[in-house]
C-alpha cells in the first residue's frame, strides 16, 4: 500500500471549491491524467453515485470505475474504485470559510499480484503527478476560470 497527499489553499470559498471538486466531469481541466471523467449515475452527487474514469499514466491508458464512498458537503468525498488495474481511494478533505479554503487530497493504491512489485514507481508517479496538478487547480480555482462543467 502507498499514500500520496498534495494540499492548496485558495482564496475562495469552500462551498465553491467544494462544489468544483466534487465533480468529476471537471477534473479534465486541472488534472492532465484524465482523459475523460464522467458520472454514470443519476445526480446529484452522494454516497453511492458512479463515476467513470479515462485516464493515462506511465504511457498507458487505464479507464477505472469509482463510486462516492462518503459525501459530507462542504467538507469531504472519498471514492473509491471499483474496477481497474490498481484498487485505489481518493480523499478531498475541505477547511475553510467565505474567503479561503483548504483543500487536502489523498490518494491510498493497494497494488496487488504484480504491481505490487511497481509500487515505488507508482507511488512516486502519483506524488509527481499530484505535486503538478493540485498547482494547476489552485490557480484554476483563484482565476475565474473554475466554472463547472454542470453550469
Amino acid at each position: 500500500m502507498f499514500t500520496a497527499t498534495a494540499h492548496i489553499r485558495v482564496r475562495r470559498p469552500i462551498t465553491d471549491v467544494f462544489g468544483f471538486v466534487e465533480d468529476a466531469r471537471n477534473r479534465p481541466q486541472w488534472d492532465d491524467t484524465v482523459i475523460s471523467e464522467e458520472i454514470t449515475s443519476a445526480l446529484p452527487i452522494t454516497v453511492g453515485t458512479t463515476v467513470r474514469t479515462r485516464l493515462r499514466s506511465m504511457g498507458r491508458d487505464y479507464t477505472y470505475t469509482w463510486v462516492v464512498l462518503d459525501h459530507q458537503e462542504p467538507v469531504r468525498m472519498t471514492i473509491g474504485s471499483v474496477t481497474g488495474p490498481l484498487p485505489t481511494t481518493l480523499q478531498f478533505t475541505l477547511s475553510g470559510d467565505e474567503t479561503q479554503t483548504l483543500v487536502e487530497f489523498t490518494v491510498i493504491g493497494r497494488p496487488t499480484g504484480m504491481m505490487r512489485v511497481l509500487q515505488p514507481m507508482i507511488a512516486r508517479t502519483t506524488q509527481r503527478n499530484l505535486d503538478r496538478n493540485f498547482e494547476v487547480l489552485g490557480r484554476l480555482l483563484e482565476t475565474d476560470g473554475a466554472s463547472s462543467t454542470a453550469d
